[in-house]
């Protein structure tokens, strides 16, 4: 098997100045970069992926960024991404990103480095500026949930309407009409959406009723135990909640329990 030192051999250069041209972390004169180059091609040395860019401009490998892998809303459409990349021959590089703007920044700039051959973008909490930096190298980019209308760019809308509907219609059926809603930061498009589909429905099956009671969370765990103290401390406390998506559902309910309280008989 060809290794880095047979490349560096057939370039006449050392092995790490054939490291700095393949992982772009150090300047190297254009002549010394050809020949590595050109040394990596004719030996077929694209064990690397990064190599394998550099050389053919293709790296066969789609980024795939996503806020929290522990939310049950991504495994599945993870693998459905990456199987899909796989029956067409790319693999797929997965990023966490932990709501951290600056691991997110990081990941966003490794994906431009190694040259992905496209981006999906599974996170509602990301700089626009970044989105433009995948745009300006030509690398396609899927949204999932975004509505930017400004950009080259896919974007996958989520049906929030039916599934809301549904939820507030069930709840109707059962007896309630002091419903709650644990919405995202209503900074966020996506949150919004949600926030406003929740008071249409309210309006549609619960009919003439004052503003329903609506906490912001934050789409994580915690976010939802904290609103959903909120809800429990008031005086008037709402018979259901309904949260807008997994992670703060299991928030909301973990601090019903933790007030000892039952689900669904005390509070749906």
């Amino acid at each position: 098997m060809v290794t880095i030192k047979d490349v560096a051999a057939r370039a006449g250069v050392s092995t790490s100045t054939v490291s700095h041209v393949i992982n772009n972390t150090r300047f190297v004169s254009e002549e010394t970069r050809a020949k590595v180059l050109e040394a990596i091609q004719e030996l077929n040395y694209y064990q690397n992926a990064q190599a394998k860019a550099l050389v053919t401009g293709r790296s066969r490998t789609i980024g795939l960024i996503v806020s929290d892998i522990t939310n049950p809303f991504f495994p599945e459409l993870v693998r459905g991404a990456e199987r899909n990349a796989t029956q067409q021959g790319y693999d797929v590089f997965l990023c966490n990103t932990d709501y951290d703007p600056e691991r997110t920044s990081s990941l966003v700039r490794r994906l431009t480095e190694q040259k992905v051959d496209g981006a999906i973008i599974m996170t509602t909490e990301m700089e626009y500026s970044l989105l433009t930096s995948l745009t300006a190298k030509k690398i396609p980019v899927v949204l999932l949930d975004w509505g930017i209308t400004d950009l080259l760019v896919s974007n996958i809308k989520e049906n929030f309407e039916s599934g809301i509907e549904e939820a507030i219609s069930h709840l109707v059926e059962l007896g309630h009409r002091n419903i709650a809603f644990i919405g995202g930061p209503l900074k966020l498009k996506t949150a919004k959406t949600r926030k406003d589909d929740f008071v249409s429905s309210i309006k549609k099956y619960v009919g003439s009723v004052e503003e329903p009671v609506i906490a912001e969370g934050d789409f994580r765990t915690e976010g939802g135990e904290l609103a959903m103290s909120n809800i429990l401390s008031l005086p008037d406390r709402p018979t259901a909640v309904l949260a807008s998506n997994d992670l703060m559902a299991i928030g909301a309910m973990r601090k019903i329990k933790e007030k000892g309280l039952r689900i669904p008989q005390d509070i749906s």
